[in-house]
């Protein structure tokens, strides 16, 4: 989440913590160096998935860390172009494969944690009149800062808003593959009758056409048209 002038950007997470400083502990699938020195970049995957480290200015912070290595990253949070990534402060790398199973532990704790301040805030914001005195409330008799409660209730109405996109995005679909399934006389729907004949513009389909073919639900025939499996 961006914010204005120089207060850092963050992640929200579903569990309401926010998050401008993190620490990931993965192994390096790919390491680049401009020609020049000027930019470096690892990408590492904890399992869950992958995101890029990146170093700029002739920062020498990934010598010594190969493609392969365990590497326990801290660093900020950043964004550009839709990407989210890491700008490092420590990039360590780690030889005892037990770190797993210690970070795992560690964030299941914090996990449960989590859940149970969550599960504790949505409780009492049923009973109170506006989040001041939500806040106010947490903060008098549970310890739990403000900030903590802003960034739940935040959390809350995103993952309402995720399921109302995904809901419409399942609808979306749905529809979508009617129309093909409609459209198809033996080779495929073509893709721009697909678009006039659903009333959506192309920025719409476009993507739910790619994730019908990413699925293995629909294929490519040949270019430009869409056929169901």
């Amino acid at each position: 989440i961006k914010q204005e002038g120089f207060n850092p950007n963050y992640i929200l997470t579903m569990l309401g913590r926010t998050l401008s400083r993190v620490r990931v502990l993965g192994f390096v699938v790919h390491k680049y160096q401009s020609d020049n020195k000027e930019y470096s970049a690892i990408t590492i995957d904890d399992g869950t998935d992958t995101i890029r480290v990146k170093a700029f200015k002739g920062m020498l912070i990934f010598d010594g860390v190969e493609e392969g290595d365990l590497v326990d990253v801290i660093g900020k949070v950043r964004e550009w172009n839709g990407e989210i990534y890491i700008i490092p402060e420590i990039v360590h790398k780690v030889d005892d494969l037990n770190w797993i199973t210690l970070r795992k532990l560690e964030l299941k704790k914090q996990e449960e944690e989590d859940r149970e301040i969550k599960k504790l805030v949505l409780e009492k914001q049923k009973s109170t009149s506006d989040l001041d005195e939500l806040k106010r409330l947490m903060q008098e008799r549970h310890h739990i800062e403000p900030e903590r409660v802003e960034a739940i209730i935040a959390s809350e109405e995103l993952g309402e808003e995720e399921a109302e996109k995904s809901k419409d995005t399942e609808e979306s679909k749905k529809k979508i593959l009617e129309i093909i399934e409609k459209l198809d006389s033996g080779e495929g729907a073509d893709y721009t009758d697909i678009i006039e004949e659903s009333g959506l513009d192309e920025q719409t389909i476009d993507p739910i056409i790619n994730e019908l073919l990413s699925d293995g639900v629909c294929f490519e025939p040949k270019p430009g048209r869409i056929k169901k499996l």
